[in-house]
């Protein structure tokens, strides 16, 4: 204000600007937060993320005040400045179009100014994408051995990055892929270190690979072992949710076609109706339960649930087209089997349910 008082009538204006801009840059002595984090209850948090850790990150909000993120609650993270090509990427991979993203991620320049933070996104989702890619041929062993090194790689280059959870469930997919089941257990089990949310992903994670080989009865047992644990949070509601589907897999799988029916209707009747990443995977598992217990035309209907209303979600989507294509040929509708098999070639070409048009 004294050097607005300074200045002569004609320069106050001009002064008055150039006070404001000063201001505006300073930002009082309070943090100009950047950083755009999602988190799983939907929020957009915008902050700077000032330290990551594997348990989580450390943010300050606009007013300076720090406050600590859980992994299990962190969907992803934007850094102010990154490359235009990592945003994208991280993107694709969500969408589950890893070989895009591995080529987005090759257009970033080596000597663009990232920082660490950056960095460390890059690698993870550079690692990930090649794993992601080779999950989708898993007969190819040498690309399951060498996306592991890579997350490995990853995990040792970058010790406290939120993503190393993430990394152990993906080399533990890696592994149940190539047979490794043992392994693979052990590093599933590794999430077990973390968080609640993380404890329960560990035991959904051996589910899953139980669900894999075939061990139904395993496979439940594994997913009630995750129900069970003692967590109400956000992000463990959500993994109880995930195990819950789970386990109707693995009852239909067994031929308890009706129970199967049940879980996924009780999980159903709870869930938010926007929820596309939940939706479009249970109401597959309630087509599967449909088809165990005989009920093609109920089977149908769910698939086409997903097919018309939950098509958001990338894996469920392509999943339900394939069923579709084997169901409507149980049924004698060989002409919409053909349309939903090419929808899912032009689709989704890259997943295995294009190469293998079956479960």
């Amino acid at each position: 204000m004294k050097m607005l008082a300074s200045c002569g009538l004609s320069e106050r204006l001009f002064c008055f600007v150039v006070i404001t801009v000063a201001a505006v840059l300073s930002g009082g002595g309070k943090t100009q937060a950047a950083d755009i984090v999602r988190t799983i209850d939907g929020d957009r948090l915008t902050v700077t993320v000032t330290a990551s850790s594997r348990d989580g990150l450390t943010v300050e909000d606009r007013d300076g005040a720090q406050r600590s993120l859980s992994v299990a609650e962190i969907i992803d993270v934007q850094f102010d400045g990154e490359p235009q090509e990592l945003r994208t990427a991280r993107n694709l991979l969500t969408r589950g179009r890893s070989g895009d993203a591995l080529e987005e991620l090759s257009k970033i320049d080596a000597a663009a100014g990232l920082t660490d933070l950056m960095k460390a996104d890059r690698d993870f989702l550079a690692a990930a994408s090649q794993a992601k890619t080779a999950l989708l041929d898993a007969s190819n062993q040498e690309q399951l051995r060498n996306a592991g090194r890579e997350l490995l790689a990853f995990a040792t280059t970058h010790p406290q990055s939120f993503h190393y959870y993430a990394t152990r469930e993906l080399v533990g997919d890696l592994l149940a892929a190539s047979g490794d089941t043992e392994k693979a257990g052990e590093f599933y089990e590794q999430l077990a270190a973390g968080p609640p949310a993380m404890k329960i992903r560990a035991a959904t994670g051996r589910g899953r690979m139980l669900l894999a080989v075939g061990d139904f009865a395993g496979a439940v047992a594994a997913f009630e072992q995750a129900e069970a644990i003692d967590a109400t949070d956000a992000a463990s509601l959500e993994q109880k949710r995930l195990a819950g589907l789970g386990k109707a897999r693995g009852l239909g799988g067994l031929g308890k076609g009706d129970e199967a029916i049940a879980a996924v209707n009780l999980l159903l009747d709870g869930a938010d109706p926007e929820d596309a990443e939940l939706l479009g995977p249970a109401y597959n598992t309630l087509g599967d339960a449909h088809r165990a217990a005989g009920r093609l035309q109920d089977a149908v209907l769910s698939y086409l649930t997903v097919d018309l209303v939950y098509n958001t979600n990338p894996s469920a989507h392509a999943e339900a087209l394939a069923k579709l294509a084997e169901v409507w040929d149980e049924i004698g509708q060989p002409e919409r089997s053909r349309e939903a098999r090419n929808t899912l070639q032009s689709t989704y070409p890259e997943t295995s349910w294009a190469g293998a048009g079956s479960s």
